[in-house]
């Protein structure tokens, strides 16, 4: 790091960086979380690491004007409420991760979370996920096909209850997981 470089001290080796969560992930084995708990009011990046990150990134979507139309599903930027981006990027990122891994259960319930929340976002009038399924077909903003996966997505989302999928006898597989995945991707495009 040159001179004039501001840096952040790790608090438990005394090293000096612009950002400690790699360093302390590696280093020390513990993560971002169970760092600010050990020491509250520590900062984890420095503000002029954040802004180059910001500037990297802008000057990145100003070299290849697709780049942020190719993101925008990873980044959520068409949802208005800021305090739900993200939630809605680490749940995306935990339903791919589960899918790749074949966590079936959990790829569904997350990807029927996700589905829930942009329709909700996007139909607010709704009180509920049901409401919000009829109003996004009446409004075209879901085809008819995807108006009757997404009601089975809401469905199925309910075998979080382990009696109701004991009950129901349905089969949690690679399918469903991989159906719920493509009606997520396929809303987000939408709204995008």
């Amino acid at each position: 790091m040159g001179k004039g470089h501001k840096t952040i001290k790790c608090r438990i080796c005394g090293n000096k960086f612009s950002t400690l969560i790699t360093h302390i992930n590696r280093a020390h084995g513990i993560s971002s979380r169970e760092y600010k708990r050990r020491f509250p009011k520590s900062e984890l990046i420095t503000n002029e690491f954040r802004k180059n990150q910001s500037s990297s990134a802008k000057s990145r979507f100003l070299s290849d004007p697709l780049l942020r139309q190719k993101v925008a599903s990873r980044t959520f930027d068409f949802i208005n409420n800021k305090k739900l981006t993200p939630l809605l990027q680490r749940d995306y990122k935990t339903a791919k991760t589960c899918l790749v891994n074949k966590l079936y259960k959990p790829s569904i319930l997350l990807y029927g979370s996700l589905i829930e929340a942009i329709l909700m976002e996007k139909h607010q009038k709704a009180n509920n996920f049901f409401q919000a399924i009829e109003i996004a077909y009446k409004t075209k903003d879901i085809s008819e096909k995807e108006y009757h996966k997404i009601h089975l997505v809401r469905d199925l989302r309910n075998f979080v209850h382990l009696h109701k999928e004991l009950s129901e006898g349905a089969e949690i597989n690679d399918y469903w997981a991989k159906t719920f995945a493509d009606i997520c991707e396929s809303i987000i495009k939408r709204f995008k």
